[in-house]
């Protein structure tokens, strides 16, 4: 009778042994299965990640990273050589001839003073070689010339391409610079304009066409990007 009191005992024992060992089966199980889970999902998730880790630019998205400065991320963009005007405005360019476009952030002064100030040098070097001698006359040229600013819609702004009569020589475009910013939004800081020279095939006459990019992050001046040409 004693011994099977203690059979019974050590097989009842022996029964919860089992039953522990395979509950904790079950947990592990569980554990691993859920651990092959979530690195089945961080997979996926690096998956998508590599497939639109390199989504287009955004003008207003700010660049990411200590060693992307706000000139590298702006002046990255390559100024096309052909101004982007609606299709059929390449009929009004003399020979289809174009200056070297150059680009500018404007400034509060452009807006205090009512005129765009242009780089000394872009214009010596880009606009000059389509100057008549006549015009490169510094009483013509400190006078004023007539020219017509176009957008990239093709729509035309009168305006007058001078050069100031003190020491620094500064050249501008004055007249209808405000209405073409008060047509456009354009703000100090943010937008950038890029300008292409041409004459006029028809007319003879010194053109301009103004386009501008809008960063609405921007609210300080920066770094001028130098001209190389």
């Amino acid at each position: 009778m004693v011994g099977d009191r203690k059979r019974n005992r050590k097989e009842a024992n022996m029964g919860k042994g089992s039953r522990a060992s395979t509950s904790k089966d079950h947990e592990d199980s569980a554990t691993t299965l859920e651990a092959q889970n979530k690195n089945k999902k961080r997979k996926c998730v690096g998956d998508n990640g590599r497939a639109t880790s390199n989504p287009k630019p955004k003008e207003n998205a700010k660049p990411e990273g200590l060693q992307i400065t706000l000139e590298s991320h702006i002046y990255a963009y390559e100024l096309p050589k052909m101004p982007p005007v609606q299709r059929n405005f390449g009929s009004l360019v003399n020979n289809n001839r174009y200056s070297t476009p150059f680009q500018k952030q404007l400034q509060e002064k452009e807006f205090k003073e009512y005129r765009l100030y242009l780089s000394k040098t872009a214009v010596e070097k880009l606009l000059f070689p389509l100057l008549r001698n006549e015009e490169l006359r510094d009483n013509v040229i400190r006078q004023g010339i007539p020219v017509t600013a176009y957008d990239v819609q093709g729509n035309a702004f009168p305006m007058q391409f001078k050069q100031s009569t003190g020491k620094q020589k500064r050249y501008m475009l004055t007249k209808g610079w405000t209405r073409f910013c008060n047509r456009h939004g354009l703000r100090e800081f943010k937008d950038f304009v890029t300008l292409w020279m041409f004459r006029h095939k028809e007319t003879d006459r010194l053109c301009f066409v103004i386009s501008f990019r809008t960063f609405d992050y921007l609210d300080h001046g920066i770094k001028q990007r130098p001209i190389n040409n």
